[in-house]
């Protein structure tokens, strides 16, 4: 059943993405049915934005202001949110990170660090490293490979046929800005949200993650599958509790099965500040995996 699986699973995974793709113009909602929301004045263009239409014009598309709360930062929790960044908007988010020690995994220390950048409305380019990592007994240093991502927003939530937003993620993680040879590794997930009652939003995502193309492992991959619940409690404060199988979406840490929870505060418009804790449910993993962050929109 497991060759069956490695044989199969990642022709039916790229089925099922193609799919959902191609659904995108049956789910979205009608025009007519789209409310009109007044217009605030987003001041003037960044050179962001500019840049954005100087690669793809589109004229049809207005500048939206630097937001940090909508649709609010990807390293504050395990799943990633299937919306993207507004065309020419970017984030800058690092999160410094602790693991602890497992019986075969040492204490390591290391700082995420991801890059977003919206070219569209729907498509948005993103840079990731794990940056310095500093691992103990034994005692190692040193940075983390670059990880090329790109997200694409398929659909808004649907609630009249209860269809939730969707969204997908393509990485790759290449040997670049690392001393360490782990390979080239391709990653791909669908990332899914929902609203519930109670200004509570559900966020999924399921992914497969392979092994080094060219390397010994290049023909193995598992999935992996992250959720969240995240609840407003003010304009500024928002709690979550949060699940991983086999890592999150972006590999910020080892493979494990952790359950936790945390909160954001947003300080202004376009700085927020965040942190959680997560222990394993695996004995001989690393027991726990802790973070706080901070993320800029500009």
């Amino acid at each position: 059943m497991r060759n069956k699986f490695k044989k199969y699973g990642m022709r039916i995974f790229i089925i099922l993405a193609l799919c959902l793709g191609a659904g995108t113009s049956i789910a979205q909602p009608p025009e007519g049915a789209k409310k009109e929301e007044p217009k605030e004045d987003q001041g003037d263009p960044t050179f962001l934005y500019r840049f954005s239409q100087f690669l793809i014009p589109k004229p049809d598309v207005a500048f939206k202001k630097p937001n940090i709360r909508e649709p609010g930062p990807d390293s504050a929790n395990f799943p990633n949110s299937p919306y993207t960044l507004p065309k020419g908007m970017a984030y800058f988010e690092i999160t410094p990170s602790v693991a602890g020690k497992g019986s075969s995994d040492p204490r390591t220390y290391s700082t995420p660090t991801l890059i977003r950048y919206g070219l569209t409305d729907d498509v948005e380019l993103r840079l990731f490293t794990n940056s310095l990592t500093v691992e103990y007994s034994p005692n190692s240093a040193g940075f983390s490979p670059i990880v090329f991502d790109m997200k694409i927003h398929f659909w808004d939530e649907n609630e009249d046929l209860f269809l939730p937003a969707v969204g997908m993620e393509i990485l790759l993680q290449s040997t670049f800005g690392s001393i360490k040879n782990t390979g080239v590794q391709p990653s791909m997930n669908l990332l899914f949200s929902k609203d519930l009652v109670w200004d509570t939003v559900l966020e999924a995502s399921v992914g497969l993650q392979s092994g080094d193309i060219g390397f010994s492992s290049g023909d193995s991959y598992e999935m992996t599958v992250q959720g969240d619940l995240t609840t407003k409690v003010t304009e500024r404060i928002s709690l979550f509790v949060q699940t991983a199988y086999n890592g999150s979406v972006d590999p910020r840490f080892a493979n494990n099965i952790l359950v936790g929870g945390g909160g954001l505060l947003n300080l202004t418009e376009t700085i927020t500040i965040y942190g959680s804790y997560n222990a394993s449910v695996v004995k001989d993993l690393p027991p726990y995996f802790t973070n706080m962050g901070i993320a800029f929109a500009f």
